[in-house]
């Protein structure tokens, strides 16, 4: 296994407001890199330049070697990078099978037969195979974030981008999605977590990255970060004395 993702000197602005800054970091094949930050800390910005919702204008996102950092979302998606949303945006008045089967026709290109058949697999393994005919607008939230994980996984993702799956969820739910994500990593997918449950970026990742500002602060183990200066100063809120 190698470097999957090389995020070199990244630069995003809105206007003149610059959101991401000379930020640089890389994840590694198979480990589940957390990111944390504060509120404009410019993490939900990051998610979607690496996924070309937004084109930065200076810097270099490398997928797999190769430079993606202007291909369009529905390329990047083909080559192997899927993605969910902090408000899931499930397709309301389709079943739950009906909107994983779009993620899996959008994401893979198969045929009706291969795209039915992985929409079913991934329906299995996030434990909604029995509401398959439900109406996704008659889900509970947990049910929208797993359908939210299992539309992302029916494109057959290499890098799969979670983007506060466990916002709003009672800590049993957590547990549910931390499960989840655990067993995602054993299959050998590579994820990048955002989530401001601290518990979950502690427990369930390899590597924290925090951002402030637009800019890396600290990255490395999960216990390291989460114990340090900048992290207790910037993101906790709390000043050394």
């Amino acid at each position: 296994m190698g470097t999957i993702l090389r995020v070199e000197n990244l630069h995003v602005a809105y206007g003149k407001f610059k959101v991401l800054h000379e930020l640089s970091f890389e994840v590694e094949e198979g480990e589940v890199l957390g990111v944390i930050g504060p509120n404009g800390a410019g993490k939900t910005t990051l998610m979607n330049a690496l996924t070309g919702l937004v084109i930065p204008y200076e810097g270099n996102i490398l997928f797999d070697g190769h430079t993606i950092t202007k291909l369009t979302s529905d390329r990047r998606c083909r080559l192997g990078l899927g993605r969910t949303y902090q408000v899931p945006r499930p397709f309301e008045g389709l079943t739950v099978f009906e909107n994983v089967l779009v993620g899996a026709s959008y994401g893979t290109g198969g045929n009706e037969r291969t795209t039915a058949a992985r929409a079913i697999e991934v329906l299995k393994s996030t434990d909604l195979y029995e509401k398959s005919d439900i109406v996704a607008g008659k889900l509970t939230l947990l049910d929208r974030k797993r359908m939210e994980i299992a539309r992302a996984l029916a494109t057959e993702p290499r890098l799969l981008l979670l983007d506060e799956v466990a916002a709003g969820l009672t800590d049993a739910e957590v547990r549910e999605v931390m499960r989840l994500v655990d067993y995602l990593k054993q299959t050998g997918i590579t994820i990048i977590w955002i989530e401001h449950v601290i518990k979950t970026m502690a427990e369930s990742t390899d590597k924290l990255l925090c951002l402030a500002t637009g800019t890396r602060l600290i990255y490395g183990d999960p216990q390291y970060v989460m114990h340090s200066k900048e992290v207790e100063e910037v993101y906790l809120g709390v000043e050394e004395e």
